[in-house]
Order: C-alpha cells, then structure tokens, then sequence
C-alpha cells in the first residue's frame, strides 16, 4: 500500500513540473508577443537604437499629417504597399498632435489597414538616415531602388505619394480593410437591380486661389449628361440616379435645381445631395456608387471615392486640359496618379461644350 502511494506521489509531481514548464514557455512567448513593437525604437530622449528582439526591418515617412482623409488614405495605402515590395514592416511615428490625429481618422474608416502598421508613441530616432524618395507628391517612384539598402531603419522623406502605382494589385485588401458602416444611409438612394446610382464629386472651397482646377457648372452638368448617355449604352434599361458630394452645399443645390429642369426626358435625373461625414461618404460609395464622376481632378477625396466604389466605373475631368498649376509646375503626371482604366473627359474644343472623352 505504501508502495502505491509513493508511486501515485510521483507520477503527480512529474505531471506538476510537465505543467509548470509548459505554463513557463507560453508565458515568455505572449511577453515577447506584446513588447516586441516597442523595441525596435527607442525614446525621442535616446540617441541610440537599441538592438531589437527580432530581425525585421522597418520602413517609414514624412508624413503630411495635417492634411485631410484623401491626403492620408494615400499616403498611408502608398507606404503599405511599399512595405510588401521591400519585405519591411511599415511604421508609424505619432509625433505630434496631428499625427495623432492622422491615426484616429484613418482607423475610424479603415482599421484593417493600420492594423498592418508598427505604430510608436514618439518621433524617428534622430540616427536613422532618411532617404530621399517620393519628393514630387504625384509622380511615381520605382521602390525598387531601395532595395538594396539594407539597413533596418528606412525612413522616406517624401510625403502624399498620389500615385495608384505605390498599390497596384492591393484594391481588394484595401477595400476589404475598410469598416463596416454603421448606417443605412436613409436619406440617400441605394444600388440594386433596376436603380443605377452614378455620384458627382465636387470640390470648390479650399481649392479657390490655390491653382487646383475647379470645374464650373456647364462642365459638371454637361459631363453627368455623358455619363449617362454612356451608361445607358452599355447597360440596357437602365434608371440612373445622381448622388452629388462636396464642400459647397449651395453650389449642389443650384445644380440639383438645372438636372430638375432638363428637357430631354431621357436625361431627366432625380438627384439627391450627401450630407454626411466623409467617412461616411467613402463607405456610401463602396456599396452604392456605380460610377463616379471627378469634378476637380486634383481631389484625392474624390479620387478614393471613384478607387473604392463599388462599380469601379470612374469619370475624371482631364487635368491636361484645365488650368491646374500642378501640370505647369511638373509635380504631376497624370498617368501616375489616374488608373489606365479610368475614363478622362473634356470639353470637345475651345468653343464647344460637348464633353467628350479624351485619347491617352
């Protein structure tokens, strides 16, 4: 009997230290897991960087953080896509109030992308070289020049980077990445079988004396009427209706008033105007939007609007035919920053108000 008891006393003691080194292991593993991220940089006090606890490298930027979505859906997309060419983890420096704030906007539309970010509460250690790349906002840069830098700090000095280029095959994931929204839109129409919703994006306000092109409403009304002519000839039946975003609610109604008093019936349009929060906005588009006509080529809001609609049937006013100072100033190049399948528009000439679409 006593024989047994030692034994059972045994085996007990094995199982006991099995558990105890098993519990052991797993712990160290979830400590490594959450202080991993924040290793890798060290304080904005520290002047050195300490050796991280794993062998990724990072990639980072300049960030115009006190721009507005459009600027960081970019920027941020842009960065993300680098990131995967060079095999980095991308980064995020929460230097100041406005980076801080950059981060809350992006994630309140589109958590799953800066769920792929490394983000840090301080600056760039000042001993990371930056690098210069992507100095011109809206002309592509081939990322495979940096990889053969090799350090584990890359930090870009560029910032914007308007170009599709940076995330060629990444439409999906990013649309995928986006939040489910947490409205119906009740005030605006829906997308369905028989109910054809083509959206108007406008931008006036901040763009007034800053040399980005603002289209006049003979243009915006004379466009909406081609593409709708367009869409009804490839899809038969078709009952378009018109959503019009902006900045300029005053400018939408008086537009809404001319699309009511159009004598063509076939071009007749019942038209709806969004009030709701960019976000919101962005969302309405990738479950609504069947196509989607850029007003002022220069709006990188109207331009993720058309990037993540749900047709991916995009109309543009052909920045090479406006006064947008950008194309004078050599910043911009139209084919970077525009999608190949996206249909540019223009006036037929100088004194023809016809829009037509223009030859690339």
């Amino acid at each position: 009997m006593q024989l047994c008891e030692n034994k059972t006393y045994k085996i007990f003691i094995v199982l006991f230290l099995i558990l105890l080194l098993f519990l052991l292991k797993h712990w160290q593993e979830d400590t490594r897991a959450i202080i991993s991220p924040l290793f890798p940089f060290p304080s904005p006090e520290s002047s050195v960087i300490q050796n991280p606890p794993d062998s990724r490298k990072y990639v980072s930027s300049i960030l115009a953080a006190n721009s507005r979505l459009g600027n960081h859906l970019f920027e941020l997309s842009s960065l993300y896509g680098i990131s995967k060419k060079l095999n980095r983890t991308p980064t995020f420096f929460i230097q100041d109030s406005y980076h801080d704030q950059m981060i809350q906007d992006t994630d309140f539309l589109i958590p799953g992308l800066l769920d792929k970010f490394v983000v840090v509460n301080g600056t760039a250690p000042s001993t990371v070289t930056q690098i210069e790349f992507g100095m011109k906002c809206c002309i592509f840069e081939e990322p495979d020049r940096l990889k053969n830098i090799t350090d584990q700090y890359l930090h870009l000095g560029g910032h914007h980077y308007h170009s599709w280029k940076y995330f060629p095959r990444l439409r999906s994931k990013l649309i995928n990445f986006l939040k489910l929204p947490t409205t119906n839109f009740p005030d605006l129409p829906k997308s369905e079988p028989g109910n054809y919703i083509s959206c108007i994006h406008i931008r006036r306000t901040d763009f007034n004396g800053t040399g980005f092109h603002m289209a006049g409403n003979d243009f915006i009304l004379n466009s909406i009427k081609y593409v709708e002519r367009e869409e009804k000839g490839r899809i038969a039946d078709l009952n378009v209706t018109t959503v019009f975003f902006g900045d300029d609610l005053e400018f939408m109604e008086a537009l809404v008033n001319e699309t009511r008093r159009w004598e063509d019936e076939n071009l007749r349009t019942v038209s709806f105007i969004s009030k709701n929060t960019p976000p919101d906005d962005i969302l309405y588009a990738r479950y609504h939007c069947d196509a989607v006509l850029i007003t002022s080529p220069h709006s990188t809001f109207g331009w993720w609007m058309g990037f993540l609609s749900k047709g991916n049937m995009v109309y543009y006013n052909d920045i090479k035919f406006t006064d947008d100072q950008s194309m004078v100033s050599g910043n911009f190049e139209p084919d970077d920053y525009f999608p190949p399948h996206w249909k540019p528009i223009r006036y037929g000439d100088v004194n023809n108000l016809t829009v037509v679409e223009s030859l690339k």
